[in-house]
């Protein structure tokens, strides 16, 4: 018998960002709104900031939510947090690791990055026995050495454990095509979302037409019954300045 599951990648903007009326406490319901519209069991989220991180708990009570905080590696700075929906899935093991050349130093900046850069990898397992892996990433936006070496490091992370069924996800600041993308691609990592599905980054603009930034990417293992980018405005506001993607996924 074969296993569905739906997963999602949406980075969120942090609420320290001077938004207006796009700011986090205006917007923070239809992101929330947002993010139960995707209607997956496993949710990627970039930027997320400890005060925005407590409001989701509250609003997901029932779902896992993990994730340390990219300044300290407990809770300081943005984490890249992955929530997992209760049920069927259970998070057996997790941490966080920083995308530089010193993947356990909390804080860390690799290479030609701006800013300190996280992925968390998270193991899960299946009531059936079937365990798979997820790596939620945010690249930096400015370094392209360090976009690429981060796109080798998840590589060499997800390689090194074989034994699961791997999905990528992120904010990775880079086109389908470009470099950092091609390092995975070519390492045998397959683009889960169809070329035409559209931008994800908008500014707040609600285009759909910019770049696509936001990525899954999954093993050879998985089918892809279905993948988008989402346009849901919950009560006609914008829930971030990303549009979230979202993918469902079978193991024959």
């Amino acid at each position: 018998m074969s296993l569905q599951l739906r997963v999602a990648t949406f980075n969120i903007r942090n609420s320290s960002a001077p938004d207006g009326e796009n700011a986090w406490p205006v917007r923070r319901e239809a992101t929330a709104d947002a993010i139960a519209a995707l209607d997956a069991e496993v949710v990627g989220l970039q930027e997320v900031l400890p005060d925005q991180l407590e409001y989701l708990r509250e609003r997901f009570a029932g779902w896992e939510i993990v994730g340390a905080g990219r300044d300290d590696g407990v809770s300081a700075g943005e984490h890249s947090a992955v929530m997992v929906k209760s049920g069927a899935w259970r998070i057996e093991s997790h941490e966080t690791r920083w995308l530089s050349a010193e993947p356990a130093v909390p804080g860390s900046v690799g290479w030609d990055a701006d800013l300190t850069r996280i992925a968390t990898l998270v193991r899960l397992v299946h009531r059936d026995g079937v365990r798979i892996g997820v790596a939620n990433a945010h690249y930096d936006h400015v370094g392209e050495q360090a976009r690429v070496e981060s796109s080798r490091l998840l590589d060499r992370w997800m390689s090194a454990e074989p034994d699961l069924h791997w999905i990528a996800m992120g904010d990775l600041n880079s086109e389908p095509g470009s470099a950092p993308l091609r390092a995975l691609t070519e390492a045998g990592w397959i683009d889960a979302i169809p070329a035409e599905a559209g931008g994800t980054e908008h500014e707040f603009t609600g285009a759909t037409d910019h770049h696509r930034i936001d990525h899954i990417l999954l093993s050879k293992t998985w089918e892809i019954l279905e993948a988008a980018v989402s346009h849901h405005r919950p009560g006609g506001r914008l829930p971030s300045d990303h549009w979230p993607v979202a993918a469902t996924l079978q193991l024959p």
